[in-house]
């Protein structure tokens, strides 16, 4: 690379940097610091790290700092993937296998450290590879899979974005790094990386200032979502809000949430709204964040009530799921135990004290 495109590319990759560690600033300043946030100051602290690990005169420039920034840009993927999940799943949380990736790509930095080479050091780096790649892949899957059932309009939009954004970050890094592993890219691949990966931190940055809180922490008026189907409406509840809101009520106090495979787009539909103004009332006046969540707060609390009457003992724990609204067994089960702690037939024994 000529010196100017040396010097350019160096600019941009100082600008990128600047402008994430304002952004992990922001993430951290805001209270209270909640382990979703501490995940994206971590993620873009780690993206920091690997703009001045693949840049040489950045890498000279720091000296023995090398060590920790080289460590935070090896494993920068799996965090990613970590902040991806707790921004985009709501019932992601850092349980043991979260933890496999980091084991996955846990030789090569061994290796890197230690200066191994050769065949051991190859394989290292074709699973470091894959596990960025479907660190990737499946952080694009999961922003899309959950696109209908999210009701919280500004990460709706964002998930779109961020698809789009990762898929492309995703190729230019493993295609200048995959290249790079065998030659060294030619100058545009870098300066495109460089260019692209400052842009993307910039309109991260532009997105985060704008955001609303109940982006990353929940929705802050209405009630808590949570188990009970008891919420009630805020006070700030406009007018227009409340004939939409007492239908709502009234259907789901007729029980169409034991409709199996009920969506968004049928219930507003029911209720007689546009999708987004049902997705509104549901998430600023009751707080729940997705329209599972909604419809569960009602369904496991007549599972509660079933799983807990005595006359109800010999029926089937797949018979009550199906009753409640659930297409089988699975789904039942994994969101009582969310819910609960216990599986259904666990809190079945417990309540009747068998």
């Amino acid at each position: 690379m000529s010196h100017e495109l040396l010097l350019i590319d160096t600019l941009l990759r100082g600008m990128t940097v600047g402008a994430e560690i304002l952004i992990a600033l922001v993430f951290l300043s805001r209270r209270p610091l909640t382990w979703r946030r501490g995940l994206g100051a971590a993620f873009i602290l780690a993206a920091a790290c690997y703009m001045i690990n693949t840049s040489v005169p950045l890498i000279e420039a720091i000296g023995p700092l090398i060590v920790p920034i080289s460590l935070m840009s090896i494993i920068a993927p799996v965090i990613f993937w970590w902040f991806a999940q707790s921004l985009f799943d709501d019932r992601f949380r850092m349980r043991w296998i979260a933890l496999i990736p980091l084991l996955l790509i846990a030789p090569i930095v061994i290796f890197h450290f230690t200066g191994v080479t050769g065949g051991a050091w190859t394989a290292s780096f074709v699973l470091a590879r894959l596990v960025m790649i479907g660190a990737f892949g499946h952080a694009i899957y999961s922003a899309l899979r959950f696109f209908n059932d999210d009701l919280i309009e500004g990460r709706r939009r964002f998930r779109i974005i961020f698809a789009a954004a990762v898929g492309v970050t995703g190729f230019i890094i493993n295609y200048s790094e995959t290249v790079g592993f065998r030659d060294q890219p030619p100058p545009w691949v870098l300066l495109f990386q460089a260019s692209a990966l400052l842009l993307m931190t910039l309109a991260f940055g532009v997105w985060l200032l704008a955001m609303k809180a109940e982006v990353l922490d929940g929705a802050p008026q209405g009630a808590a979502a949570g188990d009970s189907a008891e919420a009630m409406p805020s006070p700030a509840m406009r007018a227009a809000d409340r004939p939409a809101y007492d239908r709502l009520t009234a259907l789901m106090a007729d029980g169409v949430w034991r409709e199996e495979g009920l969506a968004v787009a049928s219930l507003a539909a029911k209720v007689g709204v546009p999708e987004h103004q049902l997705r509104a009332l549901i998430n600023g006046q009751l707080g729940h964040r997705n329209f599972s969540a909604f419809l569960n707060s009602y369904r496991l609390e007549e599972a509660r009530r079933l799983l807990s009457d005595p006359a109800q003992a010999r029926r089937q724990v797949l018979q009550i799921a199906l009753d409640v609204g659930y297409g089988s067994i699975a789904p039942f089960n994994r969101a009582f135990k969310e819910a609960t702690g216990m599986t259904p037939t666990e809190f079945r024994k417990a309540k009747l004290g068998e």
